[in-house]
C-alpha cells in the first residue's frame, strides 16, 4: 500500500456568476450571468449571486482553505468569508456554490476574488452599467 504524501493542489475548472442557482443540480450552470443593465442610483440594486467554482485537485488528498472576497470598482478586495474542505484523491473535482447578496453602488466593473490556500486562483467579472441590458433579438423560425 501507498500513501500519497503530495499537498492538494487545486486547479480551476471553471469559475461563474449564476442567478437561481440549485444545490440539487449542482453542474447546472444554465442561469449564467455576466452583468446586470440599467443601474440606477436611487436605490442601487441589490442582488443576490452564486459564484459558482469547481475545483481539480492535482495533488493528494488533505485540506484546502479558501476565502471569497469582492473588489468594487476603485476599491480594494473586501473578504467576505472563508472556510475550509477537504480532497481525498488526485483528480477529485470539488463544486464551490458560494451565495453573496450584493449591492451595486455604482456603475463599473464588480470582481469576485476566490484566494485558494493563500493563493489567487479566481477572478470573475461582473458588468454593471447605466446603459439597458443587451437582449437576444428574436428570430422568425
Amino acid at each position: 500500500m501507498t500513501i500519497d504524501l503530495t499537498p492538494p493542489r487545486v486547479t480551476v475548472a471553471f469559475a461563474m456568476f449564476c442567478q437561481r442557482y440549485d444545490p440539487e443540480q449542482p453542474t447546472d450552470l444554465r442561469h449564467m450571468t455576466t452583468g446586470l443593465g440599467g443601474w440606477r442610483s436611487d436605490p442601487p440594486p441589490t442582488m443576490e449571486l452564486t459564484l459558482a467554482i469547481g475545483l481539480w485537485n492535482a495533488g493528494g488528498p488533505g485540506k484546502v482553505t479558501c476565502r471569497l472576497g469582492v473588489r468594487r470598482p476603485g476599491d480594494e478586495v473586501h473578504f467576505l468569508g472563508e472556510g475550509d474542505t477537504s480532497v481525498d484523491a488526485a483528480g477529485e473535482m470539488a463544486i464551490l456554490p458560494l451565495t453573496m447578496t450584493l449591492t451595486f453602488e455604482r456603475p463599473g466593473i464588480y470582481w469576485a476574488i476566490g484566494e485558494f490556500d493563500g493563493q489567487v486562483l479566481v477572478e470573475v467579472p461582473f458588468a454593471v452599467t447605466a446603459e439597458p441590458a443587451p437582449t437576444v433579438a428574436a428570430r422568425p423560425l
